[in-house]
Formats: structure tokens, sequence, C-alpha cells
């Protein structure tokens, strides 16, 4: 699942941009930044969240946290990894 702090819309605009994904995205818009507050990544003085990067088994246990600043770029090959050890 993504979540961003963007509103739906722009949420959907960015799927229809990557012609889809196979992933739900979900919105942390309202109340804004809630759950990036609750994970420890919302930075209160930019008003908005880091990059992060949280890998959720189906336990709900956390299993990989990476964070980074906006303009860093997760490796999506190391992201994969972290998935492919869920399997």
């Amino acid at each position: 699942m993504g979540i961003s702090c963007d509103t739906v819309y722009a949420l959907k605009a960015w799927a229809d941009d990557l012609k889809g994904i196979d992933i739900p995205l979900c919105s942390d818009f309202w109340p804004h930044g809630a759950f990036a507050r609750a994970y420890g990544v919302f930075d209160e003085a930019a008003g908005r969240p880091e990059r992060a990067i949280f890998v959720i088994d189906r336990q709900g246990v956390v299993r990989y946290i990476d964070v980074h600043t906006l303009r860093e770029v997760p490796d999506p090959a190391e992201i994969e990894e972290e998935l492919k050890k869920l399997d």
C-alpha cells in the first residue's frame, strides 16, 4: 500500500501518469499527516512528511524502515529485496 499526504485526486493523477500501479494508494491528507505523525516521519517545520518507506508484514509488524529527505530517491532494488523477504 502506498500512503501519501497528497489528495486522492493527486494520487489518482499520479497513478494514471504511471499507467496504473498494482498496489492501493491511500491519502493521508486529512487530518493532514496523521499517519506520518503516528510513524514519526512528519516534519512539523516543513508541514509535510519525510519520504519514508515502511515494509509491514501481514501481522502488522514493521520489518523495514527507510527514511529519506524529499530530494533523495529510495533504491527500488533494496525495497524489492525487503518485500521478497515477506513471502
